[in-house]
């Protein structure tokens, strides 16, 4: 137990060390949400920050059937390719937990049909976006760092 603590901390050091903030950002839509919501220190938070991502996208318009909030014990590989045609935003949490999440979300972001991959270490962003071309990020969090 002790040995998976380490390796899951040593994890998220190196996730920090490598991720971007919103300026290691190509996309107006992924630097969009970072500048306006994930290091936006003037907004009121949310318990967490999905929340505040949801309420975020509530208030521009969209619907609380836009978005899924699962894991990979919920719902594999193949079923995420399909429902990301169903849903505006889904994450998944616990991106990084084991070897075989870490695994699944590698297989996620070389696969074509995902997107964009938001990689926020304590869980995943998936953005089914036609109007992007595909690419994956990793952004720091939690904000309360910054």
């Amino acid at each position: 137990m002790y040995f998976c603590k380490m390796i899951y901390f040593l994890q998220k050091i190196k996730h920090y060390i490598t991720s971007n903030t919103r300026h290691g950002t190509h996309s107006p839509f992924v630097y969009a949400l970072a500048d306006e919501l994930i290091y936006n220190k003037n907004i009121t938070r949310c318990d967490s920050l999905i929340e505040d991502i949801i309420a975020y996208y509530l208030s521009k318009g969209l619907t609380e059937s836009s978005f899924l909030i699962t894991d990979f014990k919920q719902h594999s590989f193949a079923d995420l390719l399909v429902l990301q045609n169903s849903y505006f935003m889904i994450f998944v949490k616990d991106i990084h937990d084991c070897s075989y999440h870490r695994k699944l979300w590698k297989t996620m972001q070389a696969h074509r049909d995902f997107v964009v991959l938001i990689d926020l270490f304590e869980f995943g962003i998936i953005c089914k976006r036609k109007e992007q071309p595909k690419e994956n990020f990793k952004l720091r969090y939690p904000y309360s760092f910054y």
